[in-house]
């Protein structure tokens, strides 16, 4: 299932922590300049039209070299690698087996990594957003669990309350709603710093908006699932003074 538009993408990116950053960019450096981001670029492109060709095996190559190489060579696709290129990988595996046999390899070796240090928010991101390529919401809620003991701050997951109510898991998008004020904040404090990044990019300013309009709207009606109409309907009033939207204004109704 394909994510909201740039949106994921672009959060993603925005929101890797500095370090994280700096960190990739200082392995460029050491990595052979054998590769170029142009390079990475295309080589997802070709994946994409080898599966749409038919040519199954050439795009899994492509996919598998993509997902080990695309950081090394272009720290920008952190968030294209974890959202477009995953949903396309997840399309293959469902026409190509082995193409599913090699996702949920990468998936368990990641797994692993992470459960060495299950504070690492990085592999946190990297194992959650395979299982949901994958409509994997079994594991992707395990995973939720774990990584909130260790204080692993979570918010993808507001993007997919709607799948997680529909599954009848009422419990579960309690928990990833938390106290709906605080994560009415961290949406505004996420939105502040992503749109200070953006200030010379009106263009992707709009898209970006347009992401947090839907993370509110999905919040909103997860409230009124797990807390009732009339607290969805005060926490609108709330949202619409932080982003004045149609899809919020329409998120509930009276």
């Amino acid at each position: 299932m394909k994510r909201p538009v740039i949106l994921l993408a672009v959060l993603l990116t925005l929101n890797s922590s500095h370090a994280q950053t700096k960190d990739l960019q200082h392995s460029n450096t050491r990595a052979s300049q054998s590769y170029t981001p142009a390079d990475v670029k295309r080589a997802l492109e070709r994946a994409e039209q080898c599966a749409r060709e038919g040519n199954y095996a050439e795009a899994l190559r492509l996919h598998i070299w993509y997902h080990k190489n695309a950081l090394k060579y272009d720290p920008a696709q952190y968030g294209v690698r974890l959202s477009f290129a995953l949903s396309d990988w997840a399309d293959l595996a469902r026409a190509y087996p082995p193409a599913l046999h090699a996702l949920l390899s990468i998936r368990n070796q990641t797994l692993t990594t992470y459960g060495k240090d299950p504070s690492d928010a990085h592999m946190y991101g990297e194992v959650l957003s395979i299982d949901l390529a994958l409509d994997d919401l079994p594991s992707a809620k395990t995973l939720f669990y774990q990584g909130r003991k260790s204080g692993v701050r979570d918010t993808e997951l507001l993007f997919e309350l709607n799948r997680i109510l529909q599954a009848g898991d009422v419990k579960w998008a309690g928990d990833v709603i938390g106290d709906p004020v605080k994560k009415l904040d961290e949406i505004k404090a996420d939105r502040e710093l992503s749109l200070s990044a953006l200030t010379t990019r009106k263009d992707l300013a709009k898209e970006l908006d347009h992401m947090f309009a839907t993370q509110i709207a999905n919040l909103l009606k997860a409230v009124a699932k797990v807390h009732g109409l009339p607290a969805a309907q005060k926490l609108q009033k709330s949202a619409l003074k932080l982003l004045d939207s149609p899809v919020i204004r329409s998120a509930v109704h009276g």
